[in-house]
């Protein structure tokens, strides 16, 4: 009654156009796209205000203005690597007349909402714990929360600056006579044992695919040869800010985008228990209170949509229209590069015989109880620079989609009104960032498409390292729409993907992201025979929690525990394995034990020959599953064998006692919940 009589008296008519369903989710229908839109706006702002509070400060480096001190590195990140307010109300004004309206009618409704919490005295309790009260909402807000989004989602590469600072750190290690040879095994640019997303049998490309120069070893070491004198010192703060480490960890504080993920499954009416195709979008987003996403079904003249919407961003990103269903995942592509310039002065640099100058973009941060500190976004023509080493030069980050990620949601969009694959086929073409989408039909089609603008690189280039910045290493444009993969009702009946390669054609560039081991065999491995709704609920649920490894490791382990039989000593770590099921089930003593076995296998195969990487976490990351593997197998470089891995599996076998200190120091670390005393006692081997 109390909302009835306030939506009377302000004159709000917004929340007559909202249903919401058992369990709560609001079902909007309105006449026009304008009250549709604003009735969306004020239904995620009943549910979500303090939640877009956060995000919209996140996203425009505004959050030390409300909570302080301590939020000034997130800001500082923020503004030394966004848009100004100006460059996104550019990228607003583009956006087509229907989706504009829907924006600003969109932002619109949360002011709405804004106006009757605060007359009602209902805003969120912690606005009142903050001394805050909510702003105006303004499109901008919506812009830069989608923005932030594109970016994390939709991006891939700018993994130069890290390949550096790894060239750089090998080069002090023991296999220092070998960097190449380790580079290559650590950071290759494509393994065909990799499953890709296109199966290579169907895939329509397979004869008509873009060619990209793959460099070999004379090419790398030209490459390295010019690169500018930088120590790790100068890099991380570089690759942090590349990463946008600082935003990030904060987003994840106040619960909202963090992380980036996501799987799909879509299958055919011939693999359907049903008849019918099906599809299984699970966005990756991490797990908070409240969630990073929302739901909502639209209805207004000429759109009916149900599905995904993320709060602050207008629309239904993941979801259905009655003829087609459509899925995301984020597509791993390499859209952005380092480029190096000499600098030249003061506030210039070099481009080829030209001298060129800085730009300098001045911001503004606000710090709560402080004075405003001035912030300087320097720019070289490629884009922002994340580094400027005393050796002399600029590192700056180009993305092939700067100025356009709402152009991908204006894209998205337009998957409203699709009616089969060729409409689809449109919609992707024109998204910037890197997505794979996946979709059904009404009429039975299942399809695959992998968006994005992805640059050609100059010839003879090493892409994993940062380029020199001169006219003739420009990109030399993207590859065509018409040759970035695809599949149409393959004849498996299923199309399946974890951010996972898209075509064994693909390689990998500055990230080795795709190698022999990967998520998705897991996924894939669960899709068998005949499938329903309960059959993608239950690959859901495993994939889940079976191990990243899965068992690949294990018969290799169990038999290098110094010839333990299995059947003779209750208690120990052999049996625990021997137990180990390839599942991370909570309390499991022998997953507990397999992942520490597996971290002191890492350290036994490299340790010794490249050094640990400073810290465990970035010693996984680069020594990855399929390298370790690789290693096992002897398989570690293509050219000849891999002599810096001296000890592989026989030798591991044959000291297996001195892995048992490291097993138990990994058990410890991972696990201080389990009950250690009789988990341990059998550790050691007779």
């Amino acid at each position: 009654m109390l909302h009835l009589l306030a939506t009377l008296v302000l004159g709000q008519t917004s929340s007559t156009y909202i249903q919401r369903d058992d369990y709560g989710v609001p079902h909007i229908k309105a006449p026009t796209w304008a009250q549709a839109f604003k009735a969306a706006g004020y239904a995620v702002a009943q549910d979500r205000l303090w939640q877009l509070e956060n995000s919209r400060r996140v996203s425009r480096g505004k959050m030390a203005e409300a909570f302080g001190p301590s939020f000034v590195a997130s800001d500082r990140e923020v503004l030394l690597s966004g848009y100004t307010d100006e460059e996104i109300r550019a990228q607003i004004d583009a956006l087509n007349p229907r989706l504009k309206e829907a924006w600003e009618s969109y932002a619109q409704g949360i002011n709405e909402y804004i106006n009757w919490a605060k007359a009602a005295k209902r805003l969120p309790k912690p606005y009142a714990d903050s001394g805050l009260e909510p702003e105006p909402w303004s499109t901008l807000d919506s812009a830069a929360i989608a923005i932030r989004i594109g970016q994390l989602f939709g991006r891939g590469g700018a993994g130069e600056i890290r390949n550096m600072a790894l060239l750089g750190y090998l080069k002090t290690q023991p296999a220092k006579d070998r960097v190449l040879d380790v580079l290559d095994d650590f950071a290759w640019q494509n393994d065909p044992r990799a499953i890709p997303t296109v199966p290579s049998a169907e895939d329509p490309l397979a004869r008509s695919f873009p060619k990209f120069f793959s460099p070999k070893r004379p090419d790398t070491e030209r490459h390295i040869a010019q690169l500018p004198n930088a120590n790790l010192f100068e890099l991380l703060p570089g690759l942090r800010l590349a990463s946008l480490e600082e935003s990030n960890r904060v987003a994840e504080a106040r619960n909202v985008l963090f992380k980036t993920g996501s799987y799909a499954v879509v299958v055919s009416a011939s693999r359907s228990a049903y008849g019918w195709p099906l599809l299984l979008s699970g966005p990756q987003m991490g797990f908070t209170t409240p969630s990073i996403i929302h739901e909502m079904s639209i209805e207004a003249a000429g759109l009916s949509v149900v599905g995904l919407d993320v709060p602050g961003i207008p629309g239904v990103l993941v979801g259905h229209t009655r003829s087609i269903a459509w899925g995301l995942t984020s597509g791993v592509a390499d859209t952005d590069d380092i480029f190096f310039s000499k600098i030249s002065g003061s506030d210039s640099y070099s481009y080829g015989s030209e001298t060129r100058k800085l730009v300098q973009v001045k911001r503004v941060l606000r710090v709560k109880g402080e004075e405003p500190k001035e912030v300087i976004q320097m720019r070289t023509h490629y884009g922002p620079i994340v580094v400027t080493t005393s050796g002399g030069a600029y590192f700056s980050r180009r993305s092939s989609f700067a100025g356009k990620e709402l152009q991908g949601f204006d894209a998205l969009a337009g998957l409203w009104d699709a009616a089969g694959p060729s409409d689809i086929a449109k919609a992707v073409e024109r998204i910037p960032l890197t997505f794979n989408i996946f979709y059904a039909t009404s009429k039975g089609d299942i399809g695959y498409r992998y968006g994005g603008l992805v640059p050609m690189r100059a010839p003879g280039l090493d892409p994993r390292f940062p380029t020199p910045g001169e006219p003739a290493n420009d990109w030399k444009g993207f590859v065509p729409k018409d040759r970035m993969p695809f599949l149409l009702n393959p004849k498996s009946g299923v199309i399946a993907n974890w951010n996972n390669k898209p075509a064994s054609w693909w390689p990998n560039f500055d990230t080795p992201a795709w190698g022999r081991l990967f998520r998705n065999e897991r996924l894939l491995s669960n899709l068998q025979g005949k499938l329903s709704i309960q059959s993608l609920e239950s690959a859901a649920w495993n994939i889940a929690r079976q191990d990243e490894l899965g068992v690949v490791f294990q018969s290799r382990i169990i038999s290098a525990l110094d010839g333990v039989r299995l059947d003779e000593v209750e208690g120990s770590a052999a049996a625990y394995l021997g137990a180990f099921g390839g599942m991370n089930l909570e309390g499991s003593q022998g997953a507990t034990i397999h992942r520490a076995t597996v971290d002191a296998l890492r350290e036994e195969l490299f340790a010794q020959h490249t050094g640990t990487f400073l810290s465990p976490d970035l010693f996984r990351i680069a020594a990855q599953p399929s390298v370790m593997l690789d290693a096992l197998e002897g398989k570690t470089t293509e050219r000849a064998p891999a002599d810096y891995v001296r000890e592989l599996f026989d030798r591991f076998q044959a000291e297996a006692k001195t892995i048992y200190p490291r097993v138990e120091e990994q058990i410890r670390r991972q696990s201080a919940s389990l009950n250690l005393d009789s988990l341990l006692k059998g550790l050691t081997p007779s």
